[in-house]
């Protein structure tokens, strides 16, 4: 067997929510004030999947949709890859528990949301690689103290994620802590900004322009904030 014609490694996981079935980006449609702020900010989401979707399949890895509502796993927009439920629970528990229905069936499990537009199928494939080696981890870190990117090949790294801070200045510091691995087993990838409000445009808009290999969806994107920026400066 070749290695193109191996079962893939490493997945990746995008929490997601469905259009339509939750409310989407409602910080950024606030800050927009604008008369279609909540549309805008949905049509922006589904811009921002479109990216994700394309930057992993370029990395070449798998892509599995974990689904907020745990009746929308059968919608068509995610028809495309296979869907799992979040589960009951704060952002710990979710991740914690679609990280560990993952493991059983790949040595390593990497975890992203889908409003991350400028998500890169380097960084993908440079988390997998890293990941190729059992009981380490991958890390992500965001401007805003968060972390854009999780990933491991630990057996269960999930204990002490429920519970703790999420959308907050030390997020991901705590995170790590609570993991509790050396420093030697982590791999940290580049810093990139969250498309939370409309402070975040021109953030997200030069790391979109500042990747190397911008996948078609990427570049439409990057002019939309352009755009968008020209009227909200």
């Amino acid at each position: 067997m070749s290695r193109a014609d191996e079962p893939a490694r490493t997945v990746v996981a995008v929490f997601v929510k469905t259009p339509g079935r939750s409310a989407l980006k409602t910080r950024l449609a606030e800050s927009l004030e604008v008369v279609d702020d909540v549309e805008t900010a949905e049509s922006l989401y589904r811009d921002s999947l479109d990216c994700v979707r394309e930057a992993i399949d370029a990395s070449g890895l798998a892509r599995a949709w974990a689904v907020a509502e745990t009746d929308a796993t059968g919608n068509e927009l995610w028809s495309d890859a296979p869907t799992l439920a979040q589960p009951a629970g704060d952002l710990g528990a979710r991740m914690a528990g679609i990280y560990r229905a993952l493991k059983e069936r790949f040595p390593a499990v990497v975890l992203v949301g889908g409003d991350l537009p400028q998500l890169s199928p380097g960084d993908l494939r440079d988390a997998a690689e890293w990941l190729e080696t059992p009981d380490r981890h991958a890390i992500g870190p965001a401007r805003d103290g968060g972390f854009w990117l999780y990933g491991s090949s630990a057996e269960n790294p999930t204990a002490r994620w429920p519970g703790l801070p999420y959308s907050r200045r030390e997020t991901a510091q705590r995170f790590r802590s609570a993991i509790d691995a050396p420093a030697e087993r982590w791999l940290e990838l580049p810093t990139r900004t969250d498309l939370d409000d409309r402070g975040d445009l021109a953030g997200v808009a030069d790391e979109l322009e500042r990747l190397e290999a911008p996948t078609a969806s990427q570049r439409r994107l990057a002019e939309r904030l352009r755009r968008l920026l020209d009227v909200h400066p």
